[in-house]
């Protein structure tokens, strides 16, 4: 047997014995299916990566390590939604199992939603640049996962509306303020509010994440084969902007959302990394590329209505 052979043997037993330890552990509140898929990603993160989940204590603030990669983020979302009598009570779907939320995490390496992914526990739906269904395998694997594709250059709100029904049926929604990865020396570049317009729109929290140690190299396959110690912090559930909404105080969902956005993710960077860091927001170029489109054009239209 060659050693081609010998190592594409190898891949092939990894793989199910990864199958197997995942079936086997049960982590996450996930379908046979659903294990079958991250079982791989659950093995790379533990040893490769060596990822390491942080909750923070919905009561002190504090940051406490979980002890599994599988962070108990529904109990972390109720804990939040019901520890003031006075919070907007979030309306649910008759199917759905838990509340929603829209994640939304710095971005720095091609797999940081695999992080999330783990952290969640539960699916996370990308919503992601269609062109990257059109890749061969890449575009299967986006669908076995059930991202959402967007439309980059233009209107698109099927899939805007998409992410909205999916985040108040109780499903979670991830999304990357920035837009594409950071290769700055920067916390954040600058970030775009259509996760909170979403948010809004499907009277959801915001879920901040702050992902540190993830390596990027020269390709999106890169980190893939890069060894690393990856630290994710799970902030607490917001729901600043949905307060705002009730306070029918003038103001439009598009200025309430530009402020729920700069709120959360500089909270978020500060309370995880110890930096402050001014979040600005992209200029009105946003209105035209991205998942942003479709959700400014809804934001708008809606606005026109009221």
């Amino acid at each position: 047997m060659t050693p081609f052979a010998l190592a594409f043997l190898f891949l092939v037993l990894a793989f199910l014995l990864s199958v197997a330890l995942w079936l086997l552990l049960k982590p996450g509140k996930y379908t046979p299916w659903q294990r079958i898929q991250y079982a791989p990603v659950y093995l790379m993160a533990r040893y490769l990566w060596r990822v390491e989940i942080y909750q923070q204590d919905p009561n002190t603030g504090s940051w406490e390590r979980s002890p599994n990669l599988i962070a108990d983020f529904e109990e972390l979302l109720e804990a939040s939604s019901d520890e003031s009598a006075t919070k907007p009570k979030v309306p649910r779907c008759g199917t759905c199992k838990h509340q929603g939320a829209i994640l939304v995490a710095n971005h720095r390496s091609s797999v940081d939603p695999c992080f999330i992914q783990l952290a969640s526990g539960d699916r996370v739906h990308w919503m992601v640049a269609g062109e990257y269904f059109k890749v061969p395998i890449v575009g299967l694997l986006l669908r076995s996962f059930q991202c959402i594709p967007t439309n980059r250059g233009g209107v698109d709100t099927a899939s805007t509306k998409q992410a909205i029904q999916m985040a108040r049926c109780g499903s979670f929604v991830g999304m990357f303020p920035e837009g594409r990865i950071n290769r700055t020396q920067d916390a954040w570049m600058a970030v775009r509010p259509g996760a909170a317009i979403v948010a809004l729109r499907a009277h959801v929290p915001l879920v901040p994440v702050w992902i540190e140690g993830a390596r990027m190299g020269t390709s999106v396959i890169s980190p893939l084969f890069m060894p690393a110690r990856v630290k994710v912090y799970l902030g607490k559930p917001d729901s600043w902007g949905l307060e705002q909404l009730d306070l029918c105080d003038g103001r439009s969902d598009r200025e309430i959302a530009d402020e729920w956005i700069r709120r959360v993710l500089g909270e978020c960077v500060q309370k995880a990394s110890g930096r402050s860091h001014t979040i600005e927001l992209a200029g009105a170029k946003w209105l035209h590329s991205g998942p942003n489109a479709q959700v400014s054009s809804i934001e708008s239209r809606s606005d026109a209505q009221e």
